[in-house]
């Protein structure tokens, strides 16, 4: 089937295009980006965009589909059956598309709840965001958040689980390499290490074997740098990064998805578990020198929200967005955040994040200008996944 959306302004997930363009849409991908008016004769349905912006579906490169969002999300989950926990993750995979969000990593499910999930998207069982899922997190035995965690004690154990992870249908292994801010009240500070650097390497290892990227759960110094000698793909939160971490992500292309907003939502919104409040509140401030760090360097960075974390319900992107332009990123580069880098992140270059001859016709239309106001991503007009209009 061919469709065409006509006469748009269009920001391709790099830069805006200049003039106005019609986009058409073949079967599951962008067949071509024209200017327009230039097929006057077009055969196939047509949406006229009005001088609307089209943009790529936007991605969110960390969140937890099983989580609810509520005041404290651990306790929810471990309360509960798998079943409940599976049907969790269905709901809030439902919420998704009408924001516009068209693809999601889940970085830690219990019971691997994600990648039944992500497999009944792809089959199309379920309309909702692509899923690239972790399934369980490998952590170590009483390492951070052991409700979705598989513990991995000891190179070999660590291979294994790697393995199992795999062969489930993990499209990234995610690990736990320090401790946290929030998933329980005791037994571990933001800058414990937790794997050692043998596990690290197995894992790793091991995964690129099968091609498969890691990313890391990072919030202390040590063990971010740990990470980073392991040759790990992407780190998670990463509050501590240092100029010269910067630096050496840069050089070895380490990715990084900071999850801004949500540490700033912890240290100060009413509801969130004392203990969560207290800890985010004493590294918030390192967290934005990290980004600064970072963006200097020229670090590939992707927006991820850690939505369903505490009073924090699907889907949260547009705070992250917004918490990185308000660190001072330009406009135009957090949108490059949630699309072109988010594809390049997730190993999806110029097939995800973009619009291009080739790509996935994953698109969203809004009436307002993005690069003038963020806002404007809120309610989106239409949007499209693999060539088909779900919401319009």
């Amino acid at each position: 089937m061919s469709l065409m959306i006509k006469g748009a302004r269009v920001f391709d997930g790099m830069k805006a295009l200049e003039g106005l363009h019609d986009v058409i849409v073949e079967g599951f991908h962008i067949n071509s980006i024209e200017p327009a008016g230039t097929r006057a004769h077009f055969q196939g349905q047509a949406v006229e965009a009005e001088e609307a912006w089209l943009l790529p579906g936007l991605i969110d490169l960390h969140v937890h589909l099983t989580w609810n969002g509520g005041a404290d999300p651990a306790q929810v989950i471990t309360v509960s059956s798998e079943q409940e926990n599976l049907l969790e993750t269905v709901a809030n995979t439902l919420k998704y598309l009408p924001h516009g969000i068209t693809s999601a990593r889940d970085l830690g499910s219990p019971q691997d709840a994600s990648l039944y999930v992500a497999k009944a998207v792809a089959s199309g069982q379920l309309e909702g965001p692509r899923i690239f899922a972790s399934g369980m997190s490998l952590i170590m035995t009483g390492g951070h958040d052991p409700f979705h965690g598989l513990a991995v004690d000891g190179p070999w154990e660590a291979l294994k689980g790697t393995r199992a992870q795999v062969a489930k249908g993990a499209s990234v292994i995610k690990i736990s390499a320090t401790g946290g801010v929030y998933g329980r009240e005791s037994g571990e500070g933001v800058d414990d290490t937790e794997l050692r650097q043998d596990e690290l390497e197995m894992i790793i290892n091991e995964a690129h074997r099968r091609n498969v990227p890691v990313t890391a759960h990072a919030i202390g110094e040590q063990g971010i740098r740990s990470c980073l000698a392991a040759g790990i793909d992407c780190i998670e939160h990463g509050h501590y990064i240092q100029k010269d971490m910067a630096r050496q992500m840069q050089l070895q292309n380490t990715a990084y998805v900071p999850t801004l907003f949500i540490y700033q939502h912890l240290a100060s919104s009413p509801g969130i578990p004392e203990y969560a409040r207290k800890k985010a509140s004493e590294v918030i401030k390192r967290h934005l020198q990290a980004l600064r760090h970072s963006y200097e360097a020229g670090v590939l960075i992707g927006a991820g929200s850690d939505a369903g974390s505490p009073m924090a319900p699907h889907p949260i992107l547009m705070d992250e967005l917004l918490a990185l332009a308000g660190a001072g990123l330009p406009n135009e580069y957090v949108l490059r955040t949630a699309t072109a880098y988010a594809g390049q992140i997730l190993r999806q270059k110029d097939r995800l994040g973009v619009i291009k001859t080739g790509a996935l016709a994953d698109l969203i239309l809004i009436a307002g200008d993005p690069l003038e106001d963020l806002q404007a991503l809120r309610q989106p007009k239409l949007v499209m996944i693999n060539g088909k209009i779900v919401i319009s």
